[in-house]
C-alpha cells in the first residue's frame, strides 16, 4: 500500500508538472512565434514607408541600399519585395530581385492575404512571412497620387524570412529548468511520504486485513495499535468499538431471529447476509400472515401458499391436496401448479397414511400410490387439525426438483405453521356456514342458502344470459306415511328423494329442501324440453324405489312435479319458483304423480294475480 500510495503521489505531481512544462514550452513558442510575426509587420511597414519616401522623393533608384540595410536587421535571414503587374506596367519592371520568387508570392498578390508560416529542422527554426501592399487612398500618403489603381488593389507583396531558433532555445531551456525542478520536488514528496506517512499506511494496512476478514463473514478480528499518536490510538479504539458493538449486535439479532423460523436454511457463510436472508423470510412470511387473515375461505389461503411454492421456493410440478375426515370426499385437490400434468391422488397414499415424507430419491418405490407417475416424487403431510389434514405431492421428471422441495422443507414449514391456525379458523367458519345453510337430514341446501345464493345466481344469469328451469317437488300422500309408518320412516323417504335428486341432477345445478316433503331444484341452462326430460327422470327414479317399513313391509311413494322457466315464463327468479308452485298445485290436483309445466292461464283459473 506504501508503494501504491507513494506512486500515485508522484505520478500526479509528474503528471501535473509534465503538463505544466508541455504547457509552458507552447506558451513560450506562442509568444516567439507572435513577436517574431510583429516585428515582421513592423519592418513591413517600415520598408512601406521607406519606398513611398524614397518615390516621392524621386530616388527609387537608390532603394535597393535602404532594402539591403533593413535587411541585415538582427534575425532577419532574408528580405524582398515583388512589383505587381499594374505596378510594373506603370514604372516597369524594376529590378531583377522585385520579380515574385515563388508560388506564395504570386498567390498574395492574387489573393491578397498575408502568408506565414514557421519552417523547423533539427538545428534551425524560422518564421515566412509575405505580406500585400494594398492601394488605399485614405490616409496619408494616398496611393492613387501617384500609382494608377483601385481602392483595394495589391501593389506588391513584402517578404521576408525571420530567424526564430533562439525563441525555441529559450523555451526548451525554461522548460528542462521546470522539469529539473519537478524532480527534486518529486524525491522532496517522496521523502515527506516515508518519513510521515508510514504510521499512517501501517494503520491502513490493519484496518484493510480487518475489514478483509469482516467482508468474508469473520468479524473476530481487530485493529492493531500502530503509533503512540493521539489520534492513531482514538482510530483504533472506535474501529475495533464498532466491530465489537456489530459482533454483540449481530449474534443477538441472529438468536432471536431464529425463534421465529422452524430451522434456518441459509448456506451464507457471512452472519450479516445469513441474518438479512432471515429477516426477509421472516418479514414474508410476516406479510403472508396478515394477508391470509382476511381471505374469505380457506381455498384462497391453498392458493396464497400454491403461488409462493411456485413462484417465492420455485416448486415445479406438484399439487395441494386436503383431506377431511368429515367431508364427504376424503381427499380434495385444492391447488394445482401451472405445469403439473397429472390430475389425480391415490387415496391410499402413503404420506397421508402414516403421516410421514415420503421421498422417491431417498428409497426407490417407496409408494405403491405414486409409483405410476413421474420417475421422482416427494409428498408432505401436514396435521392442520384432528379432522384436517393437507398434503404438498410433488412428482416430477426432474430430480433436482425433489431436491429442492426438500432443501427448503424449513421454508415450506414456516408457511405452513403461519396458515395452520387461519386454515382452522377458516374451516370452522365454513363449517358454521354450511350446517346453517344445510338440511340436517337430506345434506341440501336450505330456505336460507336459497336467499343467499339466488340473488348472485341470477346476477351472473342476466350478465351471461343464461337460463333457469325451476322444479318444485313434492311427496305424493307424504303425511300418511308419517301416520302408517312412523316419521323415521319418513325421514327415510325424505332421504330417498334427495339421494335421487342428487344422482338425477348436473353439477351446474343445485337441489334445496324447501320445507317439509316439498323440494326446490334450480336447472341452469335448461329449455322447456330438458326441464320436462329432468323432471321425469326424477319422478319415474324415485317411483321405482323400494321403501322399507321397520316391519318389513316394501312400499312405493310417488312425486309431483310443477315446473316454469326463467326468464321465457318470468323475468323474476322468484315469480318462476312461484310459478312452479301453482304448477305442482295443478300437478296434484289433477292426479298426481306427474309433472306439469307452467301456462299462463294458470294464474287465471287459481285467482292468482300475475303481480304477487
Amino acid at each position: 500500500m506504501k508503494r501504491k500510495l507513494t506512486f500515485i503521489i508522484l505520478g500526479s505531481i509528474l503528471v501535473s508538472y509534465l503538463l505544466m512544462i508541455i504547457f509552458s514550452a507552447i506558451n513560450i513558442r506562442n509568444i516567439g512565434l507572435k513577436s517574431a510575426e510583429d516585428k515582421a509587420k513592423i519592418t513591413a511597414e517600415l520598408v512601406k514607408d521607406g519606398l513611398t519616401s524614397h518615390m516621392v522623393s524621386g530616388i527609387m533608384e537608390n532603394r535597393a541600399y535602404y532594402l539591403k540595410k533593413i535587411e541585415n536587421s538582427p534575425n532577419i535571414k532574408s528580405l524582398w519585395v515583388t512589383r505587381s503587374q499594374s505596378v510594373k506596367d506603370q514604372f516597369g519592371e524594376g529590378f531583377s530581385n522585385e520579380t515574385p520568387r515563388d508560388a506564395i508570392d504570386k498567390d498574395v498578390i492574387l489573393t491578397a492575404q498575408t502568408y506565414k508560416k514557421v519552417y523547423e529542422t533539427s538545428n534551425e527554426a524560422s518564421l515566412r512571412i509575405t505580406i500585400p501592399y494594398i492601394a488605399t487612398q485614405h490616409g496619408e500618403p494616398n496611393c492613387m497620387k501617384c500609382h494608377d489603381a483601385k481602392e483595394g488593389d495589391v501593389l506588391g507583396t513584402i517578404s521576408m524570412v525571420v530567424d526564430i531558433s533562439e525563441t525555441r532555445f529559450n523555451g526548451f531551456v525554461t522548460s528542462l529548468i521546470i522539469f529539473v525542478v519537478t524532480i527534486f520536488i518529486m524525491i522532496a514528496v517522496s521523502f515527506i511520504i516515508n518519513h510521515y506517512m508510514k504510521p499512517v499506511l501501517k494503520l491502513f494496512e490493519s484496518i484493510t486485513y480487518v475489514m478483509g476478514k469482516a467482508k468474508d463473514g469473520d468479524y473476530s478480528k481487530r485493529v492493531q495499535n500502530v503509533d503512540d499518536g493521539e489520534d492513531y490510538k482514538n482510530v483504533v479504539f472506535w474501529v475495533n468499538s464498532l466491530l465489537d458493538k456489530l459482533q454483540d449486535t449481530v449474534d443477538e439479532i441472529e438468536n432471536t431471529v431464529k425463534e421465529f423460523l422452524t430451522d434456518k436454511n441459509i448456506k451464507e457463510t457471512d452472519v450479516l447476509i445469513e441474518l438479512k436472508e432471515l429477516v426477509r423470510e421472516i418479514s414474508n412470511i410476516h406479510k403472508f400472515k396478515k394477508t391470509i387473515e382476511f381471505d374469505e375461505d380457506k381455498i384462497q389461503i391453498y392458493k396464497r401458499i400454491g403461488t409462493i411454492l411456485e413462484n417465492n421456493i420455485n416448486i415445479k410440478d406438484f399439487v395441494i391436496v386436503e383431506s377431511d375426515k368429515k367431508s364427504k370426499i376424503s381427499n380434495k385437490t385444492v391447488y394445482i401448479s401451472s405445469d403439473f400434468t397429472m390430475k389425480d391422488i391415490n387415496p391410499q397414499c402413503r404420506a397421508l397414511r402414516t403421516k410421514q415424507i415420503v421421498n422417491s430419491t431417498q428409497f426407490s418405490g417407496i409408494c405403491d400410490g405414486c409409483n405410476n407417475t413421474n420417475d421422482h416424487y416427494i409428498c408432505i403431510p401436514y396435521t392442520i387439525s384432528n379432522d384436517l389434514e393437507i398434503m404438498i405431492h410433488v412428482t416430477t421428471k426432474d430430480k433436482e426438483n425433489v431436491q429442492n422441495v426438500h432443501d427448503n422443507l424449513p421454508r415450506i414449514n414456516d408457511y405452513i405453521n403461519e396458515a395452520r391456525p387461519e386454515i382452522v379458523s377458516k374451516n370452522l367458519t365454513e363449517i358454521l356456514r354450511i350446517s346453517s345453510t344445510t338440511d340436517p337430514l337430506t345434506g341440501l341446501f336450505n330456505r336460507k342458502y336459497l336467499d343467499e345464493y339466488i340473488d348472485k345466481a341470477i346476477a351472473q344469469a342476466k350478465r351471461t344470459n343464461s337460463t333457469y328451469g325451476v322444479m318444485m317437488i313434492d311427496i305424493d300422500y307424504f303425511k300418511m306415511v308419517n301416520d302408517t309408518y312412523g316419521h323415521d320412516i319418513g325421514d327415510r323417504v325424505i332421504k330417498m328423494l334427495s339421494k335421487t335428486l342428487s344422482k338425477s341432477i348436473r353439477e351446474a345445478d343445485i337441489a334445496f329442501r324447501f320445507g317439509g316433503e316439498e323440494f326446490l331444484v334450480l336447472l341452469y341452462n335448461c329449455d322447456s324440453q330438458k326441464v320436462e326430460e329432468i323432471a321425469q327422470k326424477i319422478r319415474l327414479a324415485f317411483e321405482a324405489q323400494n321403501i322399507e317399513a321397520n316391519d318389513g313391509k316394501i312400499f312405493k311413494k310417488t312425486l309431483s312435479i310443477g315446473t316454469s322457466l326463467y326468464p321465457s315464463d318470468t323475468d323474476s327468479i322468484w315469480k318462476a319458483i312461484k310459478y312452479a308452485d301453482i304448477s305442482l298445485y295443478k300437478a296434484k290436483e289433477s292426479g298426481r304423480n306427474k309433472v306439469v309445466a307452467f301456462k299462463r292461464d294458470f294464474l287465471d283459473k287459481s285467482g292468482i294475480a300475475e303481480d304477487f
